[in-house]
């Protein structure tokens, strides 16, 4: 007989993919009832809270929340490619879309918070931005 080969605990990677996944199925789900356009106070909110965004937690936010569709690099996918975003999009306009989605994309406002959403935007700007 063979000894019994310990079970291994669910590693990282795999846990965020079934977040990221869970996450969409939820935005999905909410993107098929309309996602609501951002106001213009919802805006200035995102605004006030991408003046101090966290960069490391808009990583976080990227992998677990955009990669799935925008791939790990920002190439693209299921979701458009991001190189140049901060050319395409002013912030307010780039903080909008994450809010209220676009074309496929989902809304994530209400699912992320507004630290998140800043977040991942400043991260996005700073990582896929002009090169």
């Amino acid at each position: 007989m063979r000894p019994a080969v310990p079970r291994r605990p669910a590693n990282a990677r795999r846990a965020r993919w079934l977040t990221a996944a869970a996450a969409l199925v939820a935005a999905l789900s909410l993107a098929g009832c309309g996602g609501a356009d951002a106001s213009e106070a919802d805006l200035d909110r995102l605004e006030q809270a991408f003046a101090s965004a966290d960069v490391v937690l808009g990583s976080e936010v990227f992998d677990d929340s955009c990669s799935v569709c925008h791939g790990s690099d920002g190439s693209g996918g299921v979701g458009a490619a991001l190189g140049g975003v901060d050319e395409r999009l002013s912030v307010r306009n780039h903080l909008s879309v994450v809010w209220t989605g676009r074309g496929s994309m989902p809304p994530f406002g209400g699912i992320l918070t507004d630290a998140e959403i800043a977040a991942v935007v400043a991260y996005q700007r700073s990582t896929f931005g002009a090169e």
